[in-house]
């Protein structure tokens, strides 16, 4: 799954199997979401993920209606380079304003990474891509549209992020990416769609882009991937819906 240039969305492919049947029941916990704000045509929710790996406060995006054009994880929710921060926030909320569902895992990337490991918790995002999947009901079910040259003209789904560490092995980081995590022939989970890597260290990157634009470029090829409405500008994230 290597991205051909740093500007690139490309099909996320599958990758390992959890290890058990078992071990895919007891990776995330039964969670639910609280309402917290309702901002122009989004609704604002808060979700405390958890399993044996640990527990997470994310951020859910819903646009108030009852089919979303897409569904977005992301896997931080801020980006700390040098003592700077670039927050992600306004990001997702402007994908969400644009009919994407969205959720955020609270949590901040490191730019560079001190490990291999750094930035790749795999658990937190596969349970937020979970979570996101049960509780939005996305156009066309998310399937991809593929239109009469048997090219894909419209996604469903999308990951903001790098690849992650697989649950299963997370002591040696094998790595995967949320949507290909499990097994395509008995996992409902496992999806299609298009990656933008941030915090990636194996080519095609857009850390730098993110830094720099607070990632309005993502949010252009996404909303034309997922066939949303346009964008024109990131909007700022109201203090009251911050979770």
């Amino acid at each position: 799954m290597r991205p051909l240039s740093a500007l690139t969305l490309l099909m996320l492919s599958a990758s390992l199997a959890l290890a058990q049947d078992h071990n895919k029941q007891k990776l995330c916990d039964t969670a639910s979401a609280s309402t917290v704000d309702h901002d122009a045509g989004v609704i604002v929710q808060t979700v405390t993920l958890s399993g044996k790996w640990g527990r997470n406060n994310a951020t859910v995006y819903l646009p108030d209606k009852e089919i979303a054009e897409g569904a977005v994880v992301f896997s931080h929710s801020s980006l700390h380079v040098d003592g700077a921060t670039t927050d992600l926030l306004p990001l997702a909320l402007t994908l969400a304003r644009a009919g994407a569902a969205v959720i955020v895992p609270e949590r901040s990337l490191l730019w560079p990474p001190k490990a291999q490991s750094t930035n790749r918790e795999g658990a937190v995002v596969i349970c937020a891509e979970h979570w996101l999947i049960d509780h939005s009901n996305i156009f066309h079910d998310g399937k991809l549209t593929i239109n009469e040259k048997n090219i894909v003209v419209r996604w469903g789904y999308a990951y903001v992020g790098p690849r992650v560490c697989h649950p299963a092995t997370p002591s040696d980081c094998d790595l995967t990416d949320p949507f290909g995590s499990e097994d395509a022939a008995t996992s409902r989970y496992h999806r299609h769609g298009v990656w933008v890597p941030v915090g990636e260290t194996e080519g095609g990157d857009n850390t730098a882009r993110f830094i720099s634009d607070g990632g309005s470029k993502a949010a252009h090829d996404l909303q034309r991937s997922l066939g949303s409405a346009p964008i024109n500008a990131l909007v700022a994230v109201p203090s009251s819906s911050r979770s």
